[in-house]
């Protein structure tokens, strides 16, 4: 399908930006996302201020984020496919510019993800609840 390493390159660039800007928006804004509660050993869906326990949403929001990357990258590639069957005679190769700003895109967006976690989670403490009366096996 894809033999060229510098569309390769392109695409997974797209894939990473598209996936950190998804986490990091699902992070900033309260959109509901599936939530593990391990303390009830069930999922959810909502979002993590709607939940009374303890709740891990990473996993959720990561699916989300990896799946609306995912399409918008087949997206872009089947848009990219069209354009050169229909648009042109040969295939465009991405050119280095593209490429470097389509890493700086990536490392930038892995950066804003990374320091708002790193923000939300810096000096949170752990709260004490009652615990379930059975006892762990």
């Amino acid at each position: 399908m894809m033999t060229d390493p510098r569309r390769a390159a392109l695409y997974s660039s797209i894939l990473t930006t598209t996936t950190s800007l998804v986490f990091f928006l699902t992070g900033v804004m309260a959109l509901p996302v599936p939530l593990y509660l391990p303390l009830d050993h069930r999922w959810s869906f909502g979002t993590v201020a709607g939940e009374p326990s303890l709740s891990m949403d990473y996993f959720g929001r990561s699916l989300i984020a990896l799946g609306i990357a995912g399409i918008v990258t087949g997206l872009v590639a089947l848009a990219a496919g069209f354009w050169n069957r229909h648009g042109r005679t040969t295939k465009p190769e991405p050119g280095t510019r593209a490429l470097r700003l389509g890493l700086a895109y990536a490392v930038t967006a892995f950066v804003l993800c990374a320091s708002l976690f790193a923000y939300k989670l810096y000096g949170r403490e752990a709260v004490l609840t009652d615990l379930p009366s059975d006892p762990l096996p």
